[in-house]
């Protein structure tokens, strides 16, 4: 545990608080899986390589077969729009690949070509819904050692052409599609990468990240990295909200854990997203988070799930009539998810 907190400060009591937090709040046997996991990868790479590790056991799946569906889903949507150029899209570094993929000796060369296609289409079909030219502007950020490809003189990644993607998604519905100053809550972050898009695009809202350890320790130091001139309510141990109101209420950008959440009065905030976490749960857990959503948002939740996923670990099968929506929601739109077919996302008005 000393180890991983030289490079992941607050990680120690961020353990402690899980240890003591509610049974409702405690990993599934998923998570627990996920994070031994995470941990090991944490101390063989450490967080330079984070995006190349940790980051694969989160969002950051990378296409490199034939059969891949997002591969498929993106091959169709270049066809419509075709662009000679993303031919000449071409990968950096692209070591550790082999380790990310469980690659057999014969796949490097294919899965690389894949991979930078992928990339390349992936970013066309953002940007022809990019109303606001954020690709124009943004870059994915070297910190954590990604894995990147160099396409229209600009370094681009999965984790920028979905983070873009996801915040025009659930920002659909809000006026003008900008948050207010009453900001977003995001459930299950993973490192980062969906707040550090919204943050770079929406810098007057504040952010306020909740997840479970070493998560929530490698989005603190990558996000705190990233900003560092933004007001912070770093993960700090508390057992009276009021001790800590003032000083939330103040941040623009704040860390905490499940059990923490449930302490604090109702945030009030305008936004609640969850990408790829709750059918990692157990029913219960996602009924008690799902509510909780519902006690500290007024006006949107935006929701992004596996349609249909078994977590082997906990022996559960969630679908996606399965989600104890409030009853209060209601649904703004529902699809299957444009760029991974395996998904849905919804979007749902939160009354006050």
């Amino acid at each position: 545990m000393a180890a991983h907190g030289d490079i992941l400060p607050g990680l120690a009591e961020m353990w402690a608080e899980m240890e003591r937090a509610p049974a409702i709040v405690q990993p599934s046997n998923f998570w627990r899986s996920l994070n031994d996991r995470n941990l090991r990868q944490l101390d063989d790479e450490g967080f330079s390589h984070f995006k190349r590790t940790i980051n694969m056991n989160y969002f950051g799946w990378v296409p490199h077969t034939l059969r891949d569906d997002q591969l498929h889903a993106m091959a169709i949507s270049w066809l419509r729009h075709p662009v000679p150029a993303v031919f000449g899209a071409r990968l950096t570094d692209s070591s550790m690949f082999r380790d990310a993929w469980g690659l057999n000796s014969s796949a490097p060369g294919r899965a690389r070509f894949l991979h930078r296609l992928y990339l390349a289409t992936l970013w066309e079909h953002v940007r022809r819904r990019d109303r606001r030219g954020i690709l124009d502007r943004l870059e994915e950020p070297e910190l954590g050692d990604p894995f990147v490809a160099e396409y229209r003189g600009r370094r681009i990644s999965l984790d920028l052409g979905n983070s873009v993607y996801d915040l025009y998604s659930a920002t659909a519905a809000l006026p003008n599609g900008t948050p207010d100053p009453r900001g977003v809550l995001e459930l299950g972050g993973g490192y980062g990468r969906v707040a550090w898009a919204f943050l770079e695009e929406f810098p007057d809202a504040r952010y306020i990240v909740c997840d479970i350890p070493p998560a929530l320790a490698v989005a603190q130091r990558y996000l705190t990295a990233l900003f560092p001139g933004r007001r912070t309510f770093r993960f700090r141990l508390f057992d009276d909200a009021a001790n800590v109101a003032e000083e939330l209420a103040d941040a623009q950008l704040a860390f905490l854990t499940p059990n923490q959440l449930m302490l604090l009065d109702p945030l009030d905030v305008e936004l609640f997203v969850n990408v790829s976490s709750l059918h990692e749960m157990r029913p219960e857990q996602i009924a008690h988070y799902l509510a909780e959503a519902d006690r500290h948002t007024r006006g949107f939740a935006y929701l992004k799930q596996w349609r249909r996923w078994h977590n082997p670990e906990d022996d559960v099968v969630i679908a996606r009539e399965d989600y104890p929506i409030p009853p209060s929601w209601q649904e703004l739109g529902s699809r299957i998810h444009p760029i991974q077919p395996s998904f849905f996302d919804a979007l749902y008005g939160v009354p006050g």
